[in-house]
């Protein structure tokens, strides 16, 4: 990876959950390590952040663990939709641009797990969502497709989640999620046509 495209990752961070000072700090700070690090909250973080939030943390690990699921499926509807994307001169061909993306959606479902367990629903960090702007632009990342994607991982945690979280914390995911998706069509709206290319 060359230096511009290692500097434009580093700022393209959009969580910004741990500049929220209305979150205790030892909140913040569980948070700040786990998306340093880009991994799951573990069982004991996720019940020490969900004793603050009072979200179900039993059933959040549940989603969480169903995380590559939800990933696969909604890669499997992109594909479905536009089979041309991994195939060569689609977006994402060859097959490490495509890994790069559907790793990207294993991130987004993680930080919006974060954000649920947090009772956050509005979780992004503008310079951050810039950043990533930024950096999908130099790559050529098909922002449009992208946004499909996220819409498809909405529907599939919330059918999921939905069938044992409690309303309130199926409402949270919802939120979350909806927050998420709007966050990926902007992205898609500021995107010049230029940036949407096959190579």
């Amino acid at each position: 990876m060359d230096e511009r495209l290692r500097e434009l990752t580093a700022k393209a961070r959009i969580f910004g959950l741990m500049h929220d000072q209305s979150l205790p700090p030892s909140i913040r700070a569980i948070l700040q390590q786990a998306d340093g690090e880009a991994r799951a909250l573990s069982d004991d973080e996720l019940g020490t952040i969900c004793s603050v939030s009072t979200v179900n943390a039993e059933h959040l690990q549940r989603l969480q663990s169903r995380t590559p699921l939800i990933v696969t499926s909604a890669k499997s509807q992109l594909l479905r939709e536009d089979p041309g994307l991994v195939l060569p001169g689609g977006a994402l061909y060859p097959g490490a641009r495509a890994e790069a993306c559907w790793r990207d959606c294993w991130h987004f479902l993680r930080v919006t797990i974060y954000a649920v367990a947090a009772g956050r629903p509005i979780f992004t960090h503008p310079p951050g969502v810039e950043g990533l702007r930024d950096l999908y632009r130099e790559l050529g990342v098909p922002v449009n497709s992208m946004a499909q994607a996220i819409g498809f991982l909405k529907t599939d945690a919330l059918s999921h989640y939905s069938t044992y979280a409690s309303p309130n914390d199926a409402s949270l995911l919802g939120e979350a999620l909806l927050h998420l998706e709007q966050m990926m069509q902007q992205l898609n709206q500021r995107s010049s046509p230029a940036t949407e290319v096959n190579v």
